[in-house]
């Protein structure tokens, strides 16, 4: 992951995933991606942390310019390399003395930004955040419920944030008829997606209709997303969404098992299917 300013932060007795997250105004997707050796339900004080903090975010500790030495260029880290103000970073960590990049853009180390492919760039980071924080979000909210917690409820609400926010990406390529179908679909596998950790919670060999149905759920979403949007092969958007419902069960049944690093290693994977399954509806929707 690309972090224009990213930091080593050591862990303080106290800290959390999601308390970092808001301290540095990231999430806790950003967070783990960025640690992903880290065991984010077990936090040791000392450790150290990779944080790439967001917009907005200053540091209370930085210090300030000492008189008399004003004109002196800030210097901002990118990675493990240093830009001045009036310099662009070449491919390798060099940069060119003499030249600037231009307002409102951000290059990579080894890419160029082409004019008219802001949106497509755009589209791709929302369709990924979007989704990785859909698993997360859903993550914390399982084990909320599993554990009888008092926050369920305002992870359970995080959760159908989330899924407005999906949606609110789809609404900008599809009809509002097709919309409220989509609505409806998404919705319907949130609760599925309760009835069956409910069942799980209950009976760990459970297999009841609600299983079933929430694989059937995932076969209607993808023949919808499919119907519009005909770049997206039905076939391999429905192996995408069964794939993401294995991992989901799993993970579930590892926990309540007791089997937490498996839990842990399934839900790390799933990470990499929700970035595969982002990349393909961008590419379909951009198709359009």
């Amino acid at each position: 992951m690309y972090c224009q300013n990213r930091i080593s932060y050591r862990v303080q007795e106290g800290d959390s995933l999601y308390k970092l997250a808001k301290q540095f105004h990231t999430t806790v997707t950003e967070l783990i991606l960025l640690n992903s050796g880290v065991n984010p339900y077990n936090l040791q004080t000392g450790m150290r942390l990779t944080i790439c903090p967001g917009e907005g975010y200053v540091d209370e500790n930085e210090s300030k310019p000492s008189e008399g030495n004003t004109n002196k260029p800030t210097k901002t880290p990118v990675g493990g390399i240093v830009i001045i103000p009036g310099t662009t970073t070449q491919p390798g960590g060099t940069t060119r003395p003499g030249t600037t990049t231009q307002p409102g853009t951000a290059t990579r180390p080894g890419t160029t930004t082409q004019p008219g492919n802001n949106m497509g760039v755009d589209l791709r980071q929302r369709m990924r955040m979007a989704w990785l924080n859909h698993i997360t979000l859903v993550k914390f909210y399982l084990i909320s419920f599993f554990e009888n917690l008092s926050s369920q409820n305002a992870w359970k609400d995080a959760v159908y944030k989330n899924a407005e926010e999906i949606l609110a990406i789809f609404a900008q390529y599809y009809p509002a008829s097709a919309m409220q179908r989509f609505r409806k679909l998404f919705m319907e596998h949130l609760r599925l997606t309760d009835e069956v950790a409910a069942g799980l919670k209950a009976d760990p060999a459970f297999s009841g209709a609600a299983m079933e149905n929430w694989y059937i759920n995932a076969e209607e979403i993808a023949s919808f997303l499919s119907r519009q949007t005909p770049a997206y092969n039905e076939t391999e958007l429905r192996k995408m969404f069964y794939d993401h419902l294995d991992m989901e069960r799993q993970q579930m049944e590892a926990y309540l098992d007791g089997d937490y690093e498996t839990d842990i290693e399934i839900y790390l994977r799933s990470q990499q299917n929700m970035i595969e399954l982002a990349d393909f509806l961008t590419s379909g929707l951009l198709a359009r």
